[in-house]
């Protein structure tokens, strides 16, 4: 899910930080300034990665996840005529969940803090960017003489740029900002004062800004900032990547100086400007000069000056490839987390699904349903992205622990009653021996206990990858797996293994097979038979989920169904019952 993505990218964006700070400052006198610079740009990458679409995920590992919400709303565990004419006897089963369905509500939480920050964030920068806009509209234009050095300067930096200069007494230190056309805003009361070869060291500077795409640079730096504004480690790395910024530009404009002295008076234009700071809040703009530490650094970059070398070059592209390595390596730890999600379901084809019009039969809860009709092999549903939500089974898995059960000889179709050991439960109808259709209908959980601790945890973890049930996680104990500890479902999962059950397409006996559907028939009317199994979940004493999983053979046809409902309480297989035998009767299925 994306808020295990995100929080993996933090953890490992933080580390690229700390050893790309940690590489630069050891390395620091053989690494040149515009790999300090452009470097940051394996880091801006990596900030990226956490928001690639799922999509990019699901292909790289062939199975993913997609993002939703847990149901919370609560809905009526009333039984309806539908339900009672079935009888009552298999509708009650529970299930002592091992954890509470609604845990993730921290997400929605965690979510709304973050949105609240980033919200705070742009609200910074809108108020920045209208200063820029009032700047902008009250900039008027530069002198000629200005404007020519201006053109002159755009010709030999630029020249395939659209740039536009102002003067603006609105301001204390040049700054460049926008797009299409680029706007460089010198301070009209300071440049009055400059020599023609500071102001050209200005220019020269401002356009260099907008040569290197330092303006869209900047505004990709704010986002992330917003983003991320909780990791002050996100903070740090942009703080250090303007400060190298600045001074790469100022590297490429000194490198294409002639003389020394040339490149001394430069520095002075920069000290001219060392007690002068725009105010323009979270650096919206590329400005001249922005605090006295960053200028501090600038000039002793401009006087320890120097041009690439050979070793610089190699040792310039070995750390550029441990940045590019440790920019990826988050990504084999987002696909495994994708991998090893149990969370969401994504079917490996495009499936036809048609909405439902069902809403009403959920009242004011929620809930998701769908039916699949195999001769149309076309789906209807309900809540269509909550039918890929991987939820516990509770015990609609009873119908598979039974069939592996019998795959294993642990029983068979003639004989599978298993004997009673004289714990008194609070369900009567599970204090005697149990045959197979009796322990499905009474739910009997000691019974499916029984079997499954028999099998084995390999075996059961082996059995349910082979017929791709849900996530396939049995974890660690044979006896408690379905309760929501390690197995996972989701409903359109159950109707696409109830239809491989229907099949056989799992290849396995026929008589076994056979004998798990016999034990799964509710009931007939005319020409048409109900299969199902009921599941609720309780928590804390009170039923919060619920399911009916089953199909209706006609005699022509047959359709496959799942509901699920969760609620705070009164969620339960009798709810679920209750709407899956109205939408039934609405499609005219049974």
């Amino acid at each position: 899910m994306f808020l295990q993505r995100f929080l993996i990218s933090n953890l490992c964006n933080a580390l690229l930080i700390c050893v790309m700070l940690g590489l630069k400052r050891i390395l620091r006198d053989k690494i040149s300034l515009r790999f300090q610079y452009l470097s940051w740009y394996a880091l801006l990458a990596s900030l990226t990665v956490s928001f690639l679409p799922s999509g990019f995920w699901l292909n790289l590992e062939s199975m993913g996840r997609n993002n939703g919400n847990a149901f919370a709303l609560p809905i009526a565990a009333e039984t309806s005529a539908h339900t009672a004419a079935l009888g009552e006897g298999w509708l009650h089963d529970t299930t002592n969940l091992a954890v509470n369905p609604f845990a993730d509500r921290l997400a929605p939480v965690l979510l709304l803090l973050w949105l609240l920050g980033v919200i705070v964030i742009l609200g910074i920068y809108w108020c920045s960017a209208h200063k820029l806009r009032m700047i902008r509209s009250y900039a008027g234009k530069p002198t000629p003489e200005i404007q020519k050095l201006f053109e002159n300067c755009k010709q030999q930096i630029a020249p395939g740029c659209k740039v536009e200069l102002k003067e603006s007494r609105l301001l204390s230190a040049p700054v460049s900002f926008g797009f299409n056309p680029h706007i460089i805003v010198l301070p009209r009361e300071h440049i009055r004062s400059l020599s023609q070869m500071e102001l050209r060291h200005i220019l020269l500077h401002e356009l260099t800004h907008i040569r290197h795409g330092d303006l869209l640079t900047n505004y990709i730096v704010c986002g992330l900032q917003a983003v991320f504004w909780f990791n002050p480690f996100v903070w740090l790395a942009m703080r250090q990547l303007r400060r190298d910024r600045e001074a790469y530009c100022d590297w490429t404009v000194i490198n294409g100086f002639s003389s020394e002295g040339e490149r001394i008076e430069y520095g002075s234009t920069i000290l001219r400007f060392a007690a002068i700071q725009t105010n323009i809040s979270f650096s919206l703009v590329n400005g001249f000069c922005a605090g006295k530490s960053q200028l501090k650094y600038r000039l002793e970059q401009i006087v320890a000056f120097r041009r690439e070398s050979g070793l610089c070059r190699v040792i310039c592209s070995f750390c550029a490839a441990v940045f590019l390595f440790l920019s990826f390596v988050q990504v084999p730890a987002m696909a495994l987390c994708a991998n090893n999600s149990d969370e969401y379901y994504t079917p490996s084809q495009n499936l036809a699904i048609t909405d439902g019009d069902w809403g009403s039969l959920f009242g004011e809860a929620e809930g998701c349903a769908v039916v699949y009709d195999l001769n149309g092999d076309k789906y209807t549903a309900y809540n269509q992205n909550e039918i890929l939500h991987r939820l516990p089974p509770c015990s609609t898995y009873k119908i598979y622990s039974s069939l592996n059960a019998l795959e294993m000889g642990l029983i068979t179709p003639q004989s599978n009653t298993l004997s009673w050991d004289g714990t008194q439960y609070s369900n009567p109808s599970w204090n005697m021996d149990q045959d197979l259709t009796y322990a499905m209908h009474k739910s009997t959980n000691w019974y499916f206990s029984q079997l499954d601790q028999k099998a084995g945890l390999d075996q059961l973890k082996r059995f349910y990858r082979e017929i791709g049930y849900g996530n396939g996680e049995v974890g660690s104990d044979a006896s408690t797996y379905w309760n929501g500890s390690a197995l996972r479902i989701s409903p359109l999962e159950q109707v696409q293994l109830l239809v491989k059950l229907y099949q056989n397409a799992f290849g396995f006996q026929e008589a076994n097979v056979q004998a798990v559907l016999d034990s799964i028939r509710l009931s007939s009317k005319e020409d048409a038979v109900l299969y199902g199994k009921t599941g609720t979940g309780a928590w804390n004493g009170q039923d919060i989920a619920g399911w009916f999983v089953g199909f209706v053979e006609q005699a022509d046809n047959v359709y496959f169904f799942a509901v699920y409902l969760c609620s705070d309480a009164g969620s339960d297989g009798v709810a679920a019952t209750n709407v899956a035998m109205q939408i039934l009767d609405q499609m005219n299925i049974f």
